[in-house]
């Protein structure tokens, strides 16, 4: 299990380093504040971050699970503290934590015991048999859990009725006609299995393929190029993103795109075209600022005048960052 220590005190970060890493657990980083703890969660894809309350003058630990929760792959989260449970225990409800740990108590043994969590469940189809077996194998490294493999949409359809899983992998081109057949089997699963998230590969950049998945706005939506599955911490945030709701797009669909931008699109600055470019990809605000090295406040404001200039009406029923990722998708269309 990979671990990010959060705390204020280097000296005690220092001696939870060595007690966990004696006890097998590998420790990515140990930082100071909460402006520290979003960027290294962002570059080092934690499974678990022990996080202490109070960190100085900074967002307390409360504070800062709430951004860590709102990353496209968020960890858990404990919350420790010198003080006992009793003086947060409202706030420990409300928070989006796995629980809290008084510093004194704060042990490999209790910290296993309050984070195991059931594993993503996959469902793959893919007419490769040798890419199939390959991916299953990627994914079992991962963490996830395989309910089944198949080779065709049908199949894949006959599984979810049996099987319940979180979410799919699909290849865009399967039998009979080798096609779009991912992208009807996508279509499919939304009236069928409108919890199950589908996350579409493809051996080429094809953004009609991108708008035309994400158009139905279904929960749950992703389209990366096979390539991009060698990037294993990537590959392991895009579906699990997927699977919980979210989306992701390949960053070479969004490249391509971007280069071929228009009116009025070019309008944007260059650093309203980076968040755009992250928020099409499926990242959060709170991603989007790990991201860039910037505040959630920042974000917030770079995304309001991408609205503003692109024409979204944020008081109408659509939400208006898939407003937005959509006129990005369909602008090499003008």
């Amino acid at each position: 299990m990979t671990v990010l220590i959060v705390d204020d005190h280097a000296q005690f970060r220092e001696y939870l380093r060595s007690v966990l890493e004696t006890d097998g657990f590998e420790v990515v980083a140990d930082v100071g504040d909460g402006a520290q703890a979003l960027a290294a969660a962002a570059a080092t894809h934690p499974d678990l971050v022990l996080l202490d309350v109070h960190l100085g003058d900074g967002p307390d630990g409360f504070e800062v699970a709430r951004q860590l929760a709102e990353l496209p792959s968020p960890p858990s989260v404990i919350v420790t503290s010198s003080r006992g449970r009793n003086a947060y225990s409202d706030r420990i409800d409300s928070a989006p934590v796995v629980g809290f740990v008084p510093k004194d108590e704060l042990s490999p043994a209790t910290i296993r015991g309050m984070v195991a969590r059931p594993p993503v469940s996959v469902a793959i189809a893919e007419d490769s048999l040798l890419f199939r077996e390959g991916i299953v194998r990627v994914l079992g490294d991962l963490g996830f859990v395989v309910a089944g493999q198949v080779a065709d949409g049908a199949e894949l359809l006959t599984l979810l009725d049996e099987t319940p899983v979180d979410v799919v992998i699909v290849d865009i081109r399967m039998p009979p006609t080798f096609t779009t057949e991912g992208l009807a089997t996508a279509a499919k699963i939304a009236e069928r299995f409108p919890t199950v998230g589908v996350m579409v590969l493809s051996q080429y950049l094809e953004p009609d393929y991108v708008l035309q998945l994400l158009d139905d706005h279904a929960r749950g939506r992703g389209y990366l190029l096979k390539d991009r599955v060698g990037d294993l911490p990537s590959f392991a945030d895009a579906l699990r993103r997927v699977a919980t709701g979210g989306q992701a797009v390949d960053p070479g669909v969004v490249a391509q795109l971007m280069d071929g931008a228009t009116d009025p699109l070019r309008s944007l600055t260059d650093r309203e075209n980076d968040v755009l470019r992250l928020m099409a990809q499926g990242l959060s605000n709170d991603g989007i600022a790990a991201e860039l090295v910037v505040s959630h406040r920042t974000v917030e404001a770079h995304v309001g005048r991408i609205f503003d200039k692109l024409g979204i009406d944020r008081g109408t029923a659509l939400n208006p960052r898939v407003g937005a990722v959509l006129q990005f998708l369909d602008q090499h269309d003008r």
